[in-house]
């Protein structure tokens, strides 16, 4: 049985945008992952922050943000993905963030943000961890 329930992309051409930018939002039962590949700099960092914010205002059970295939992470995402993050245990709401390759690893650690950002290898190991944080509330 397909458990998704709303699926969506946002693709900007090229021509519009110096960097090119998908962002996909899946709505499952228990989690929604917005999936952001690409290159996150400051041209495109308020869509990110729009879209994360959009999802968390429709208050899901958890969510995660997928960052697998982000190429170049600026700090004024490394900012938007701080807030977001924030917003949501604000909201409650547990969140786990997906990162496994240097470009986004890198900037976290040596910027010690991996203290406070609930980063997690694969998406496996996300959805265990929010699966424990469920069953601990």
């Amino acid at each position: 049985m397909l458990d998704a329930i709303r699926t969506h992309s946002l693709r900007e051409p090229a021509s519009r945008l110096p960097c090119p930018l998908t962002i996909m939002v899946t709505a499952r039962h228990k989690h929604t992952t917005v999936v952001i590949a690409g290159e996150v700099d400051l041209a495109v960092t308020a869509r990110v922050q729009d879209r994360l914010h959009d999802e968390l205002r429709l208050r899901p059970e958890a969510l995660i943000i997928d960052l697998t295939h982000v190429t170049f992470c600026s700090s004024s995402g490394l900012s938007a993905l701080l807030e977001a993050v924030h917003d949501a245990h604000a909201r409650g709401l547990p969140c786990a963030v997906i990162a496994g390759q240097r470009a986004i690893l890198r900037p976290i650690q040596v910027l010690h943000l991996d203290r406070v950002l609930p980063i997690h290898a694969n998406r496996a190991d996300a959805e265990a961890w929010l699966s424990l944080v469920a069953r601990l509330r």
